[in-house]
Formats: structure tokens, sequence, C-alpha cells
């Protein structure tokens, strides 16, 4: 089945997914969005790109200092932060946006600020336009880092990180792959012990749903649980399938990690659009979820 896979680096970590699937991923660092910008793919298109917005800033109003706009701050690399207020009415808080050029991409960094915390952002922004590069096309990157798309930060400072890969699989739009993971201050319980109740109300509610699976499922090192559920409604085979590890406190190498996989009442009657028998579902679904592995180095 795999001779026709791909592997993905996302975050720090690793992923197969069926070479013919798409993706939609998210990114967070510091629990901060990353937007990568595309349509910006030059430096005369990231300079004009600066100067529409700061031009934005300075024409907004604001009511007691006049204009929206405060400063613009460079960095390493070409890198640039436009400070403005966060509220046309209020002193309370700045908003960054940070511009980074990574090689021939561009990504935006933006977030509301504490001004007495201003400097230290902005000492952190610097460090980072330092720390961003360029992945080249089809290579999985080595070292320390996070990688978001075709970029990676090569960081090793705690921070709550975060990244979700929505798989869309060829020939199956009313399936839904997630796969994501965060790192986080303190592991909840496992996912078997939080879902006990509610799997058992499932079963017994739920006309013809089954417990395919409910079980301790490491994944080489990874400690994780998965609960799978099945079940038939007017003729069409409907899925709930969770693995989950809780990882550990404070820790970039073993975050929380999840994969879901969905089939549920839609617009599709049948399982013409998703998998044929419950063999089809655990194959694909086994091959992911045993794929899953840290980056070498990247902690």
């Amino acid at each position: 089945m795999k001779d026709k896979w791909v592997t993905r680096a996302i975050g720090r970590h690793l992923i197969d997914i069926p070479s013919d699937a798409t993706t939609v991923e998210s990114y967070k660092f510091n629990n901060v969005p990353i937007q990568h910008l595309p349509e910006v793919a030059t430096q005369s298109e990231f300079d004009e790109l600066i100067m529409a917005r700061e031009k934005e800033l300075r024409v907004g109003k604001h009511k007691t200092r006049g204009s929206m706009f405060v400063e613009q701050v460079a960095h390493s690399n070409g890198a640039v932060t436009l400070v403005s207020w966060y509220k046309d009415f209020s002193e309370v808080l700045h908003f960054f946006d940070t511009y980074f050029r990574v090689g021939t991409k561009t990504i935006k960094y933006s977030g509301d600020v504490d001004p007495e915390k201003s400097r230290l952002i902005l000492d952190q922004c610097d460090e980072m336009a330092r720390e961003w590069h360029e992945i080249p096309p089809g290579e999985i990157p080595s070292g320390i880092g996070f990688v978001s798309g075709d970029v990676i930060l090569a960081d090793n400072d705690f921070n709550r990180e975060h990244w979700q890969m929505l798989i869309k699989l060829n020939g199956k739009p009313d399936a839904w792959l997630k796969a994501s993971a965060f790192a986080h201050w303190a592991p909840e319980p496992g996912l078997r012990e939080r879902a006990g109740g509610l799997v058992a109300s499932l079963l017994t509610t739920v006309t013809g749903f089954q417990r395919l699976r409910s079980r301790a499922r490491p994944v080489g090192p990874i400690e994780a649980d998965e609960i799978l559920l099945a079940g038939t409604e007017k003729g069409k085979r409907l899925y709930g399938f969770k693995w989950e590890a809780p990882g550990k406190a404070h820790s970039l190498a073993e975050p929380n990690l999840n994969v879901s996989l969905d089939v549920r009442e839609s617009a599709y009657l049948t399982n013409n659009e998703s998998f044929s028998t419950d063999e089809e579902a655990l194959e694909l679904w086994d091959a992911v979820v045993s794929s899953i592995r840290l980056r070498p180095g990247a902690v």
C-alpha cells in the first residue's frame, strides 16, 4: 500500500500520507499564527507590501494618538515589524505585524503586545529573523527547528507551538482525516480515561454502533491510545477514529499528538465517497498513525 506514499515534515515531526492526497496546514509559534504570503515572491513585492501596510496604518485614525501607526522597526535579514495601536480608542495594547523574507518566501507573524513588553518582543522577532531558513523543494530538513510549509525556524526554546494538517484523500471527499500537535504546560489524562463515559453512551444510544478498537496504541517511543468506532445509519457506514498521545509538560520532543478520521452524516448518502469496507478504512488509518515520528535532530 505505502509504495505510493510520501513523507511530509511538519512542525518537528514526520508523517506519511498518500502521494495523491492534498493538505491544508496551519502553524503557530508561541501560540501566534504563522501566515505564508505566496503572492509576495520578490524583494520589490516585499518592499511594496511594507509601504502599503504602513500607509494604511498612518491613514488610520486613533482617537488620542492621531494615527494608528506607532513605528517601523528593522530586523536582521531584511525583516520588518510595523507597530500600531491595537484599538483606535485605546492605548492599552500595541499590535505587531512582523514580515520575514526567508529566501524566496515571505511570511507574516502578527499579534497584540503589551507596550511594556514591546522591546522584549522586538528582540525575539529579531532573533527569529536570523533563525528562519528556506527548505529546498522536495527536501526533508535536518537539524533543530519547527517546519512551517517550505520554511523552518531553527529554534529550540520551549514555546506553545502548534501545527495542524487536514488531509484530503483523493476520491474520498466524505472522509475527514486530520493530524495535529501542540506543546503544552501540562498534559491531560489519556484518551481512554477521558472518553470512557462518552464511548459507553454512544454504544448504547446509536443504533448499530460498535467499538472496533479501544486500546493502548504506542507508536515507537510515543505512548498513546486509540478509540475506533463505527456504525451503520440508513445503509451508510459511519466512522469516528481517534488516536492521541498526551505528551509531556514543557516538551517540544513529546507534544500532545492527535490523529482523527471521520465519516459522518452528510450530503453523501453511500460509502462510494469514503471506504467500501472497514478493512479499507483500518488499513489507511494504521498506515498514517504508524508513520508518525519525531524528525531526527528536530529538538
